[in-house]
């Protein structure tokens, strides 16, 4: 069936259909991105400015607060977006 042969009620439907996939979709690669982080993790992310680095300060189920490397500022970030560093030795 084609999308311009459907009805209002049908177009409806698979919308719902839709929506409910990405959202089970984001779900899974939240949790396997947290998965991937624990608490005092040196991270990295873009923020508004540039990139930003910090350490993960607290995992919640769908964001991760990160305190910045200057110690002042805290943001609040989605698990995806964070990017843990590697030690450099």
């Amino acid at each position: 069936m084609r999308i311009d042969d459907m009805s209002i009620d049908q177009l409806l439907e698979l919308n719902q259909y839709i929506c409910r996939r990405i959202d089970e979709l984001r779900d899974q690669a939240n949790l396997q991105a947290l998965s991937q982080l624990r608490v005092g993790l040196k991270v990295t992310f873009e923020g508004r400015e540039g990139p930003v680095l910090g350490i993960v300060t607290k995992i919640n189920r769908k964001s991760v607060i990160v305190l910045g490397e200057d110690g002042r500022k805290q943001y609040k970030v989605s698990p995806e977006l964070l990017r843990p560093l590697r030690d450099v030795k």
